[in-house]
């Protein structure tokens, strides 16, 4: 109580310290007088374009930022037809000259001065007319936007191919085209000060429970903060544990992903800007799945699934487990192999600690190089650099063969799990740490409160390890094994109690003739 007070209290005090926007200003519809009012609330930049033109006896102000609309659909549907329109379908307020004469779909109205002034800054246009206080909003966007592509990070083989872009209509597209149901809902939000970046908060209103909605609305409605340019500004301000490694908040770039996470009863939060989307809550067996998985066969996908596990496993303890044996438990290795590791070791000058150290410290550099480097050269640095520095550390005598054949096994398994990449990395010099001051005892230790740790953690109310801790064996079905389709008939404990039987289709293959 005490803790959820002292929050209360910091919270009250971050909402004091910046007071909400006031309502803001009423248009005059004297022109002169709003040209000028706009010039100081967007300033005398050279890409905000005022275009004046008279029709009909009448004046008119149209304001629009170049390079943000179209200038084509401004000139055709709204500029050409106010000048040819009959002097008769000017007279009259705004709405109805807009209702008489223009011809663009979407139109909208406005009559405080900073709202009109926003509506510009997203890229859509205002007009103004003389005399009137009421500006017409004009749906005109035609700045340049990146087409759906490929996946960059989320490849497949059997599957959709199509991941989100920066354009948040566009993101909103796609996952109507998925889910093509009155039920998918969207509500919008603007966050950051400076930046005013709209988000979107996406759900199923007849799965998603009541009290996750009321999780996630609350936590964004806390953001305060100047600038929003990436889904990372809000995770790590909304995840429920941000002192921990482990991330309790999910992110895809694939709208069949999405869909999927939707129709379990998650929360999805779309920012305009980035292709990646937010996936609430999210638990740790989610990072082993793939969506290739419920396009392939149960059996190989489930082995696929548990070859990941192993995989994680090995990128963690794999350089803790060589520095163990071969520093405090040598008789724990096999005698020839033992003979084989002594002889590859003979003249080094350092100990397995420093080796793995060493060994590691160029791995992370080598990849950091690789990734930020253009594709062609990355490429060519982390193979080229690894095969090169790797062969020349051997035979200067500087690390042994086995640390290089376990650096490398450990390199590759990183790569299977890439959602947990950071978490890896951070875990394999912990891990190597405690190895190095106790041994294999160490590593149990360790291995003991990573546990502890993982079952402590909740995310939006969810645990973390579920459906391991606590055991919940109707959805260990779809976890580190995954049952046929026709066996995954309710959906994940808790996510959409009202309406948790998501197929009931019969066993395939049993109808008679």
């Amino acid at each position: 109580m005490i803790r959820k007070f002292l929050q209360w209290l910091k919270y009250r005090k971050v909402r004091s310290s910046h007071p909400a926007k006031v309502s803001g200003t009423a248009l005059t519809g004297d022109l002169n007088k709003e040209r000028q009012e706009f010039e100081r609330l967007l300033g005398k930049n050279s890409d905000i374009k005022f275009r004046a033109f008279t029709a009909g006896g009448r004046n008119f102000l149209l304001l629009f930022v170049d390079g943000m609309v179209n200038m084509e659909l401004l000139n055709k549907f709204v500029i050409l037809p106010i000048q040819q329109a009959p002097e008769q379908n000017l007279k009259g307020d705004m709405k109805q000259v807009a209702a008489r004469v223009l011809g663009v779909c979407d139109i909208g109205f406005a009559e405080i001065r900073e709202a009109a002034a926003s509506v510009v800054l997203y890229g859509d246009g205002i007009l103004l007319m003389e005399g009137c206080c009421v500006a017409a909003t004009v749906g005109c966007k035609g700045f340049e936007r990146r087409g759906v592509e490929q996946p960059q990070n989320e490849t497949v083989v059997r599957g959709p191919k199509e991941s989100f872009t920066e354009n948040l209509r566009t993101n909103t597209t796609l996952l109507r085209r998925k889910i093509r149901s009155g039920n998918l809902t969207f509500e919008d939000y603007k966050k950051g000060r400076q930046t005013d970046t709209q988000l979107c908060l996406v759900y199923m209103k007849n799965l998603t429970t009541h009290r996750l909605l009321c999780r996630v609305r609350k936590r964004i409605e806390k953001i305060n903060i100047d600038m929003i340019l990436e889904t990372g500004y809000v995770e790590q301000l909304i995840e429920d544990h941000p002192t921990s490694i482990f991330s309790t908040v999910g992110y895809t770039e694939k709208p069949d992903v999405a869909a999927a996470k939707l129709l379990e009863g998650r929360v999805l939060i779309l920012v305009d800007g980035t292709p990646f989307v937010l996936t609430l809550p999210f638990l740790l067996v989610e990072a082993f799945q793939n969506p290739e998985d419920y396009y392939e066969k149960p059996v190989y996908a489930s082995m696929i699934r548990v070859f990941r596990v192993f995989a994680f496993l090995i990128s963690i303890f794999a350089p803790a487990l060589f520095v163990a044996l071969t520093t405090f438990h040598q008789e724990l290795i096999p005698t020839a192999l033992l003979f084989t590791m002594a002889a590859a070791r003979e003249g080094i000058p350092f100990t397995a600690f420093s080796e793995t150290v060493v060994m590691l410290i160029t791995f992370e550099v080598l990849r950091e190089a690789g990734l930020r480097l253009p594709r062609a050269v990355g490429q060519t640095i982390s193979i080229v650099g690894a095969l090169v520095m790797g062969d020349a550390a051997v035979a200067a005598g500087l690390v042994g063969a086995p640390l290089v054949i376990t650096v490398a096994l450990t390199a590759v398994c990183a790569f299977v799990v890439p959602t947990l990449n950071p978490q890896q990395t951070l875990l394999r010099w912990l891990f190597l740490f405690a190895a190095s001051m106790a041994g294999g005892l160490g590593i149990a230790l360790g291995a003991i409160v990573l546990f502890v740790h993982l079952i402590s953690l909740r995310s939006f109310g969810f645990p973390y390890l579920s459906p391991v801790a606590p055991l919940r064996t109707d959805d260990l079905k779809d976890s580190v094994i995954r049952s046929p389709l026709w066996l995954l008939r309710r959906r994940p404990v808790g996510m959409a109690p009202g309406n948790p039987v998501r197929e009931d289709t019969p066993i395939p293959g049993g109808e008679e003739g």
